[in-house]
């Protein structure tokens, strides 16, 4: 089997995945792959070559991407956000942190097998500054002090990226 050269972006069906997919379809050449514990909504859905529906923690399907698609880049914007991970810090953590680590195993491996550089794109959060630096001006690894469960797990994942 011939593996796909693809784009994976998980946590798709969010804000920021939609117009991310709508922007990446512009270029028509493009195999865009998403992963994501809920369907995309019909006004992207079109442009996605394959639609997964799971979870970042589920290793089977990973390793499952990992064997069917050679990945070019990477755009992790699945998390558990603030709110929600004020309510179930555990929960936050396995996807905040131990998701990422998935998806950074999951470029690790892809590079291996391609020999090249994957692209991985891990936007940050506003949150890892915590609300008291809201008047200064900061380069981006100053001041960094959390004050939510996602902003703490924003910034651990964060830095766990930097030695893979």
């Amino acid at each position: 089997m011939i593996r796909k050269s693809s784009i994976l972006i998980t946590g798709a069906s969010g804000e920021v995945g939609s117009e991310l997919i709508n922007t990446l379809s512009k270029n028509k050449d493009v195999n865009i792959v998403t992963l994501d514990l809920h369907p995309l909504s019909s006004n992207v859905s079109e442009y996605v070559s394959d639609q997964i529906i799971g979870n970042i923690l589920d290793t089977n399907i990973i390793e499952q991407i990992n064997l069917e698609y050679e990945i070019q880049e990477i755009y992790h914007l699945a998390a558990i956000l603030s709110t929600r991970a004020e309510l179930s810090p555990k929960i936050a953590h396995d996807v905040n942190i131990n998701g990422t680590v998935n998806m950074l195993d999951l470029a690790l491996k892809q590079s291996k097998s391609q020999n090249t550089s994957i692209k991985f794109f891990f936007p940050s959060s506003i949150a890892v500054y915590g609300i008291d630096n809201r008047k200064h001006c900061y380069v981006e690894h100053e001041a960094l002090n959390p004050m939510t469960i996602y902003g703490c797990n924003k910034l651990y994942a964060e830095k766990l990226g930097l030695y893979y």
